[in-house]
């Protein structure tokens, strides 16, 4: 089941959490929420199972740009590992595409990467922490989203953002974002890690694509 709460209804489950790094993180996620005055607007999206809360996510939802941005995505503690992020990510899908939201936005850590990378996203950039920027039209379901990213592995304009965008993804690639060593390395591990789904250089051209994949021999196109 999916509710929708509000910073009182989070405060609650945050002092009832044991203590951890997915309690942590929901902490610092709510506290963010708070600050900005998103609750109102924006409530934190949860999953229920019977009467307990399994996990939570933080998006805004944009009528004018039809872009819905998911912020964070976090498992309760102790409920890890047992398919919970997956379902209550594929509960958001259908909820922003029932809001008719036409692309989807997210960065996403290099530690989360091989999880993201299981539910059909391409990425195009890095922001200043070393995140893998994904922006790409919202499909309603997650399998859905995969059969899509597989088609645009092949055609890589169909999911471009506008030009807008993409002339600021442009300045947003690896070599151009200054990030400490350690997090070079991380950020570089995560970029091979998605391997073919990085499309950041089909943000200037998506001619020839074809040609350019059969001639690749390490599966990193553009690197």
């Amino acid at each position: 089941m999916i509710k929708l709460l509000n910073e009182n209804d989070v405060s609650s489950l945050i002092q009832r959490a044991p203590s951890g790094e997915n309690t942590k993180f929901l902490k610092n996620a709510h506290n963010l929420w708070f600050r900005f005055k998103n609750y109102q607007r924006y409530p934190c999206i949860a999953l229920y199972k019977d009467s307990l809360c399994v996990a939570v996510i933080y998006a805004t939802f944009s009528d004018k740009t039809g872009y819905t941005n998911l912020y964070e995505i976090c498992t309760m503690q102790n409920m890890e590992r047992k398919g919970y992020a997956t379902e209550i990510w594929s509960e958001y899908l259908k909820i922003a595409y029932e809001r008719k939201m036409k692309r989807l936005k997210i960065s996403c850590t290099p530690e989360s990467i091989g999880w993201h990378k299981k539910n059909g996203l391409v990425f195009w950039g890095v922001d200043k922490q070393g995140s893998l920027k994904s922006d790409q039209p919202l499909k309603r379901t997650r399998e859905e989203q995969i059969r899509f990213r597989d088609k645009a592995v092949i055609d890589p304009g169909i999911a471009k953002p506008d030009e807008k965008v993409c002339e600021k993804l442009k300045n947003e690639q690896i070599e151009n974002v200054k990030l400490n060593p350690k997090q070079g390395v991380r950020t570089w591990n995560a970029i091979k890690n998605v391997g073919d789904y990085y499309l950041g250089r089909y943000l200037w051209t998506t001619e020839n694509y074809k040609i350019e994949k059969e001639g690749s021999s390490n599966g990193i196109i553009g690197l």
